[in-house]
């Protein structure tokens, strides 16, 4: 009988270098705290002015009417000309008898956002809830 020794035998090597898990799971902790807060439902320009997002179950509106706000300052409401001055008493107006109504703000690319800014204050204090905006490059 021939005798073999253990010599040549590979060794089976039953330690963990903890060094790579370790580095594995600082990076996956880096990547979760970086994604985290791009992650929320919440958009901060809306929560930094303290208004509140409509949630998804708010229907659509059942009618429309378009507000244009031209280069020049005038502005139609469902294609009647208003002074600027009679806005926000005709919107007040046309809230108070259709509440369900949407109006979608067509300003005119020209104007800053300070002037969309004041429009779409003027619509809250309204009561208007249901807004859309665009831009146009139509005169009045």
């Amino acid at each position: 009988m021939k005798r073999y020794s253990n010599r040549h035998l590979p060794r089976l090597i039953t330690e963990i270098s903890l060094a790579p898990l370790v580095d594995l799971v600082l990076v996956l902790m880096f990547v979760f705290v970086l994604a985290a807060p791009l992650l929320k439902n919440e958009p901060s320009l809306l929560s930094a002015r303290g208004m509140r997002p409509q949630s998804a179950a708010v229907p659509a509106p059942q009618s429309s009417v378009r507000l244009f706000v031209f280069k020049d300052g005038s502005v139609t409401l469902d294609g009647a000309m208003l002074p600027r001055t009679n806005l926000p008493s005709a919107l007040k107006e046309l809230a108070a008898k259709r509440p369900e109504v949407g109006v979608e703000l067509r300003m005119h690319r020209a104007l800053d956002m300070q002037q969309l800014a004041e429009m779409m204050d003027m619509l809250k204090e309204a009561g208007v809830n249901r807004t859309a905006i665009a831009t146009h490059a139509d005169e009045p």
